[in-house]
C-alpha cells in the first residue's frame, strides 16, 4: 500500500511539472503536430548561405534533418581471438534523421549497422544500433558557437564470432563451429552535439556517455548471464555546403564500450567484463541541418 501511494504521488507531481514545462516549450512532446510545411520553398538546390549581416556566424537550419555516413572502421578483437591486439577493419552505414522546432527543441533517431570483415572466414562481427534522443537548442555562445544538449535510449547489439573457425593442426583444413556471443544492450545515454558555420563549412563534434544493462547470449543458449555495461561514442567532423540545403561530410566516429562486453564464447570463460572499441572514418551528405 505504502508503494502505490508513492507511485501516485510521483505521478502526480511529474504531471504538474510536466505540464509546465509543455507550456514554457510550446510543442515539447510532439513536435510533429505541427510542422509548416506549406512555409518551405522546397529549393533545395539555392545558393548556400555564406554570411548573416551583422552576426557573427550563420543561424542553425529548424525543421527535419537526414544525414547519411559509410564507414570505414576499424573493429578491436576479443583477449582471447588470434592477435587480441590487433583489429579488423570492415564498412558500415549510419543514419541520423530529426526535427528540431522553431523554439530550440526536437527528436534525434541515430542508427548505425556495421557487418563483416569482407572475407568471412574468422574475426567476424556485426554491430546494430538504434538510439533516440530530445534535444535542446541552447542559445549561441560567442562567435556563433551552439551547443545541443540531448539525453535518451540506445539500443545496442553486438555479435562477436572472432572465434568462429578453427584449423587442424596436420592439414590445415578449416572447420566452422559457428561459435559467437551476442551482446544485447539497453542503454540511457547523455551527451551534446557542438558545431559552428562559417561560410560554406560547417565544424561539429559529437560526444554521449551511456550506461545500462548488456544481456549476453553464448551459441544460443537461453540467457546466458547479464551484466552492466558503460561507454561512450564521440565525433568530429567538417560539413561543406554545395548548396542551401545539402552539404557532403566527412567525420571520424568512435565507439568504446570499457567493460560489460562479452567476447569469448567457450562456457569456460564465465561471466566477461571486456571491452570493445571501434573507430573510423565516414563520408556522406547532409540534408537541411
Amino acid at each position: 500500500m505504502l508503494w502505490l501511494l508513492f507511485v501516485t504521488a510521483v505521478s502526480l507531481v511529474s504531471s504538474k511539472a510536466f505540464a509546465q514545462y509543455d507550456q514554457s516549450y510550446p510543442g515539447f512532446y510532439t513536435p510533429f503536430t505541427d510542422m509548416p510545411v506549406e512555409d518551405y520553398d522546397f529549393q533545395w538546390f539555392a545558393p548556400p548561405i555564406t554570411e548573416v549581416y551583422g552576426q557573427d556566424g550563420i543561424d542553425p537550419k529548424t525543421g527535419p534533418f537526414f544525414d547519411y555516413h559509410r564507414f570505414y572502421v576499424n573493429v578491436s578483437r576479443g583477449e582471447a581471438a588470434p592477435n587480441p591486439s590487433q583489429g579488423d577493419v570492415t564498412w558500415g552505414n549510419k543514419i541520423d534523421a530529426g526535427w528540431m522546432s522553431e523554439e530550440g527543441h526536437g527528436w534525434l533517431l541515430q542508427t548505425l549497422h556495421i557487418d563483416g570483415p569482407q572475407v568471412a572466414e574468422a574475426n567476424v562481427g556485426s554491430t546494430v544500433s538504434v538510439g533516440l534522443n530530445k534535444v535542446w537548442r541552447l542559445d549561441p555562445y560567442h562567435n556563433g558557437f551552439w551547443v545541443e544538449p540531448m539525453i535518451g535510449v540506445r539500443y545496442f547489439q553486438f555479435k562477436d564470432q572472432s572465434l568462429r573457425v578453427f584449423y587442424l593442426p596436420i592439414t590445415q583444413r578449416p572447420i566452422d563451429t559457428q561459435r559467437f556471443m551476442e551482446n544485447n544492450m539497453l542503454l540511457g545515454q547523455l551527451g551534446a552535439r557542438m558545431y559552428t558555420h562559417r561560410g560554406h563549412w560547417k565544424l561539429y563534434g559529437d560526444i554521449q556517455v551511456m550506461g545500462g544493462n548488456n544481456w549476453v547470449y553464448r551459441n544460443n543458449q537461453d540467457n546466458t548471464y547479464s551484466t552492466g555495461v558503460v561507454g561512450a561514442e564521440w565525433s568530429l567532423g567538417a560539413a561543406y555546403y554545395l548548396t542551401r540545403e545539402i552539404a557532403i561530410d566527412i567525420n571520424w566516429n568512435t565507439i568504446y564500450m570499457g567493460r560489460g562486453v562479452g567476447r569469448n564464447p567457450f562456457p569456460s570463460s564465465g561471466d566477461q567484463q571486456e571491452s570493445l572499441f571501434m573507430s573510423g572514418v565516414g563520408f556522406g551528405f547532409t540534408f537541411h541541418r
